[in-house]
């Protein structure tokens, strides 16, 4: 490739940075503010999934696992310092279902019954510490340059991947959809034999399930490509699966998009093709959804960076605030949450936002939440700086001001 992957990905958040888009949540204090009665250190439930607070540590892949997908001390060590910092939920990083669908030397995998006595240890962690623990599950698909010439690469269709160029080996048939769906009903399976309070799926942030909901990605012409209809039909059908082999009341958490500020013309989603895909899931008996966005084609990322001023933060609540209106779902926003007092006043605005996700603030600042919990006016100690997502992958996930703790190449 001509450009730099890591010069790439790290203009990926500033593009979106720029994007225009509309705030409803303005940190003006002249403003008439709603009086709040949630506060973020309270109890909340998600379904049957009850947390002690309101602080989520969202997914981020650690790079910390074998070269098989097994977790290992190290990640361990990482849960238990989030754990013991006073977050109420860890959704680990993506996890791959399928070793053919390894996305890197170091991710973690939930592929085999073999796992199940290894992760069983992480769940354990997590909850002697104070925390209780989700897996977030996903297929990668071309998203990933690692052993392209020597695995698998499924695709929705023959599409490169704008950043990595990857472009799939293996167009899905249907019998790999099944066998996909499978994957997803057998790892679900060991997650909740392992003691995983909840499951999150991975519909999001162009990853391969992302992907079929792209036309950029997907021109299928059978009924898994064309109107949105046939493109949400694989998550549907996963989700549906799913839940019916971990019961109902188990906790599904499905992240998102609210919007991929991409457009139709240039291969994205309409709101209410995004809406559409979320109203199939509360209707197939979703738990909870995790609202994200942006895209990999323009460079419209989930990663903001210049975060400092409250009406720069908290950018993905718009989004969540438009899909309240149109489904009655527990939400959790992920993206730039810096100010305990913006998140408090967007509880008292959008009823069905229950939680918030953490990154980036937590990559940085494990302890975060026992800050905030102390000092409401605690200002993060991450910059925003996306030196994390610029050298995402590469090495062991960290950020450059812990750079003396953990600068260790992945798979090591």
């Amino acid at each position: 490739m001509s450009i730099n992957r890591r010069t790439l990905i790290k203009f990926m958040g500033i593009a979106a940075a720029s994007a225009s888009t509309t705030v409803a949540f303005s940190s003006n204090a002249s403003s008439a503010a709603p009086v709040s009665t949630r506060k973020l250190f309270e109890e909340v439930k998600l379904g049957t999934l009850i947390l002690k607070n309101r602080l989520i540590r969202s997914a981020t892949s650690q790079y910390r696992a074998t070269v098989d997908g097994d977790p290992t001390e190290d990640l361990m060590r990482v849960h238990r310092e989030l754990a013991q910092g006073g977050v109420s939920l860890i959704i680990t990083g993506l996890t791959y279902i399928m070793k053919d669908d390894q996305y890197g030397q170091a991710g973690t995998g939930l592929y085999d019954d073999s796992q199940i006595d290894l992760y069983q240890k992480v769940v354990k962690n997590a909850h002697d510490n104070g925390a209780k623990i989700a897996v977030q599950l996903a297929m990668v698909g071309p998203q990933s340059d690692y052993r392209i010439d020597h695995r698998v690469v499924y695709g929705a269709s023959k599409v490169p991947h704008p950043i990595y160029g990857t472009v799939p080996n293996k167009v899905m048939t249907k019998d790999d959809i099944k066998f996909a769906i499978q994957s997803f009903i057998d790892a679900a399976l060991r997650a909740k034999k392992a003691g995983f309070d909840a499951i999150e799926l991975h519909f999001a942030h162009n990853y391969l399930v992302s992907q079929f909901l792209f036309p950029y990605y997907n021109d299928r012409t059978d009924e898994y490509g064309g109107p949105i209809e046939n493109r949400a039909r694989f998550a549907f059908e996963i989700l549906e699966a799913v839940r019916g082999a971990v019961g109902a009341d188990y906790p599904i958490i499905a992240k998102v998009h609210g919007r991929d500020y991409l457009g139709s013309q240039a291969g994205g989603n309409t709101q209410d093709e995004n809406l559409f895909v979320i109203k199939g899931l509360v209707k197939r008996g979703i738990t909870a959804l995790d609202i994200s966005g942006g895209n990999k084609v323009r460079g419209m990322g989930e990663f903001h960076p210049e975060l400092q001023d409250e009406k720069d933060q908290s950018y993905f609540a718009d989004d969540a605030k438009y899909i309240s209106e149109h489904v009655d779902v527990p939400m959790m926003v992920t993206g730039g949450n810096r100010s305990p007092h913006l998140m408090e006043k967007i509880l008292a605005e959008v009823s069905n936002i229950e939680a918030f996700g953490f990154g980036r603030t937590m990559l940085s600042e494990p302890n975060l939440a026992n800050n905030w919990k102390q000092d409401p006016n605690h200002k993060p100690r991450c910059l925003s700086c996306n030196w994390c997502i610029a050298n995402y992958g590469t090495q062991k996930s960290q950020c450059v001001l812990n750079v003396s703790r953990a600068y260790i190449p992945a798979g090591h």
